[in-house]
């Protein structure tokens, strides 16, 4: 029927009135500031109060439907900001990365925040990179990893056709440039783990922090290790994937002279380490070692290009670092063809010479 207001006469209940008829109710509700009206009809067998019992509880039914539609409705005026919590509730990142990636939004991308999603334009990251100039390429494309998936998200619901982020704007990575290139490793591998024995000689607490480093470890990782995750049995340890790059649970060989510095101070549970201020001690390390592009992640190229010079097969060498496959690994060795092929040439003369 035609909804007539003035054919209705308030009740006793807020947002119910009823129609002259005495069998029609009229709901008229407000859900998150949106008007909602619809008649229902009682039962003519029910007595007038029960006609008006039953039509609060179908009020509360109404509200509560209103009340789930809207929450699972998306506004089509809906922000960046918004979407992005959407983006956080929806992804499967590790809380470590959920936490590094909202702190740059916050830093760097709350220029957007009540920005609506269709107001977005190119020129925005256009002018974004051109702010962000200043960050590494690494740090840079964090936001493209960011507001990627917000606007496929909101082309998924239909907020948007497409999105405003084109191909030239996502900031591009040269591995090459970025992993600096490890010269003389095998030398250069000997002299930091001669440092670190030689400088920590006395306090196994550190002298174990550091070799984790050696031994591939990322400065988070090691950081987040508690005692619970060594198996000092089976010599074994376990980086948790709350603390992982890649998310999982990686459980990794525990090298003996780790197990030997850990055995020193061990505890049955709780952290393990407590390192204030790790790159205090980067400044004596390269002093003792002669070594002065070492740093705690410069370790893991160490490492690798160490191994690799050695003969490691990729597949370790990538196991070790905790990536999920090999190619991240060709970022490491990218820059190791001219030592690679110098000691091919070097060994072929060596074969000719026997000739």
């Amino acid at each position: 029927m035609a909804i007539d207001p003035k054919e209705f006469q308030r009740t006793k209940y807020s947002g119910i009135k009823i129609h002259k008829d005495g069998i029609t109710f009229l709901f008229d509700i407000r859900v998150q500031g949106k008007r909602f009206r619809k008649t229902w009809k009682a039962n003519v067998a029910h007595t007038k109060s029960d006609r008006l019992k039953n039509a609060f509880f179908e009020l509360e039914k109404f509200r509560e439907r209103k009340n789930r539609d809207m929450q699972l409705s998306t506004p089509v005026d809906v922000s960046v900001g918004e979407y992005w919590q959407k983006v956080l509730k929806l992804k499967n990142w590790s809380p470590r990365v959920a936490k590094n990636y909202s702190n740059f939004f916050d830093y760097y991308l709350e220029p957007f925040r009540d920005m609506k999603i269709r107001e977005m334009k190119p020129h925005h990251f256009t002018n974004l990179n051109i702010a962000l100039k200043h960050l590494s390429p690494r740090t840079r494309k964090k936001w493209y990893e960011i507001m990627k998936p917000i606007f496929d998200l909101a082309m998924e619901d239909e907020i948007i056709e497409k999105s405003p982020i084109k191909k030239s704007h996502v900031p591009k990575r040269d591995p090459k440039k970025e992993k600096r290139v490890v010269m003389d490793a095998l030398e250069k591998y000997r002299k930091v783990h001669t440092a670190i024995m030689e400088l920590f000689a006395d306090n196994p607490h550190h002298r174990a922090f550091f070799l984790f480093g050696f031994y591939g470890r990322r400065l988070s990782e090691v950081g987040a290790l508690r005692w619970e995750d060594v198996d000092f049995e089976n010599d074994q340890y376990v980086v948790r994937k709350e603390a992982s790059k890649v998310g999982v649970d990686m459980t990794l060989a525990l090298p003996g002279e780790v197990k030997e510095a850990l055995i020193r101070f061990r505890e049955e549970s709780g952290p393990i380490f407590f390192v204030k201020q790790p790159k205090y001690w980067y400044a004596k390390i390269r002093e003792l070692s002669g070594v002065e592009e070492f740093s705690f992640h410069w370790m893991r190229n160490l490492a690798v290009s160490a191994m690799a010079a050695k003969g490691v097969s990729a597949t370790d060498l990538s196991a070790m670092l905790g990536h999920m496959d090999a190619y991240t690994l060709k970022k490491y060795l990218s820059l190791q063809r001219v030592e690679s092929t110098s000691r091919i040439n070097s060994m072929a003369n060596e074969i000719l010479k026997k000739n």
